[in-house]
């Protein structure tokens, strides 16, 4: 059965929670906390934030048709596929700034590793989008009206 809108917006919703709880579980715990779980925690955070606008702008739509309001989600999303802009750039010289160097070069790398997870999100938001259940012909009919 092919997922429909609503259901792919709950998912991502649940997916966010579910991250943010077992790393909010692992900090409080003094664990810690992997490469992976960052990811997959900004991951999910940055998909579910799509998911929430294209739900909040359905909700607040005068004329709500999900395939439109998705369909403009994935123009403005599918860019971030092949968004480049913070390709790496090395550390200013180190010198004699020592722990600051370290700090610099690991604010690069992790801008970096933002802008990889952000073209990881939008390839899944994509296929997600490929995924969905079109809409009933009532609704279709409805949004019309």
């Amino acid at each position: 059965m092919t997922p429909s809108v609503e259901a792919t917006i709950e998912q991502a919703r649940q997916t966010r929670q579910l991250n943010a709880d077992l790393i909010g579980r692992r900090l409080r715990r003094g664990e810690r906390v992997s490469a992976e779980v960052l990811y997959d925690t900004l991951h999910a955070h940055t998909l579910a934030g799509w998911w929430l606008l294209v739900e909040r702008h359905i909700q607040r739509s005068q004329n709500p048709s999900p395939e439109k309001t998705v369909a403009r989600f994935v123009s403005w999303i599918s860019p971030y596929q092949d968004d480049d802009s913070s390709a790496c750039s090395t550390a200013p010289g180190c010198g004699s700034q020592g722990p600051r160097c370290g700090r610099e070069s690991a604010v690069a790398h992790f801008a970096r590793a933002l802008t990889l997870i952000r073209q990881d999100a939008a390839r899944t938001f994509v296929e997600h989008v490929t995924t969905l259940a079109p809409a009933s012909c009532a609704e279709q009919e409805e949004a019309e009206a």
